[in-house]
């Protein structure tokens, strides 16, 4: 199985990841896309993906870090990515659904870094809240013709034909698995099915109890977070709502996360 999109690094996970690695192989996991927030944390994303085969690691500046981030962090991405040619940029993008957010700054950050995922030439993890107007202005004034994931896209059915011709694929995440998040994966039946993925984007996006297969608490509040090895659970429910089975879902999950991480024909790719 392939988790299209998790935060690896953060502390809830990271401190435990003795525990928490050996876990998600039994699980069955071969690859975990591992997305930085900020430059604060992509040495960690770094050192995860250099100490183990299964992680990919992405670099970028979430637009909740956007204020607070420091100066020349262009320059600390770029160096990222020139070590690691296998590193791709994310999670960015844009946000109006967090408090005292500045469309301004985050456009511009999210412009740069549509550029350096240009000049590199790497795919890219795209966030977006509230904001889906302001993300289709942002590609539509971009250089970049690359490819990207909507991770757990929530967007409206109506833009999905233009983001698939932009260069989109999209995430559904065991989230949306919940009853009361019916309507938001209704929206998937309008993607074609050759460009969606799975995540977990552990240890956030909890899932509904029946697709735990492996709990884990916050050690400072106690309240249930993500484990990476909850994939397994998104697999099932995916496999259920697409009519298919396990094997047909695990097939189709490695076509398209080759399709978009290393831009390879579809048809290539089994």
């Amino acid at each position: 199985m392939i988790d299209s999109h998790l935060h690896l690094q953060d502390p809830v996970l990271l401190e435990n990841i003795d525990v928490i690695l050996p876990q998600i192989r039994s699980a069955g996991i071969a690859k975990l896309v591992v997305n930085g927030r900020c430059p604060d944390d992509w040495k960690a994303v770094g050192d995860l993906a250099s100490t183990n085969q299964e992680v990919i690691a992405f670099y970028g500046l979430h637009p909740w870090y956007v204020n607070g981030c420091r100066d020349r962090w262009e320059d600390l991405l770029r160096g990222r990515l020139k070590s690691d040619v296998t590193a791709g940029i994310g999670e960015i993008g844009l946000d109006k659904w967090m408090r005292n957010h500045d469309m301004a700054r985050q456009r511009m950050a999210f412009a740069s870094q549509l550029k350096i995922a240009q000049e590199f030439n790497r795919p890219a993890v795209i966030h977006c809240l509230k904001a889906w107007g302001a993300l289709k202005d942002c590609l539509d004034n971009s250089p970049f013709t690359g490819r990207f994931l909507l991770h757990s896209y929530s967007g409206p059915a109506d833009m999905i034909e233009y983001f698939v011709q932009r260069g989109a694929w999209f995430s559904i995440s065991g989230y949306f698995f919940r009853e009361d998040k019916a309507a938001k994966l209704a929206v998937f039946d309008s993607v074609p099915e050759d460009r969606i993925l799975l995540e977990t984007d552990a240890p956030d996006m909890h899932p509904p109890e029946n697709l735990i297969a492996t709990p884990l608490s916050r050690p400072d509040t106690g309240k249930p977070a993500n484990h990476p090895a909850n994939l397994s659970g998104v697999y099932e429910a995916y496999s259920e709502w697409a009519g298919i089975s396990r094997q047909e879902t695990r097939d189709r999950m490695k076509r398209n996360f080759a399709s978009w991480y290393s831009g390879r024909d579809n048809q290539e790719s089994t």
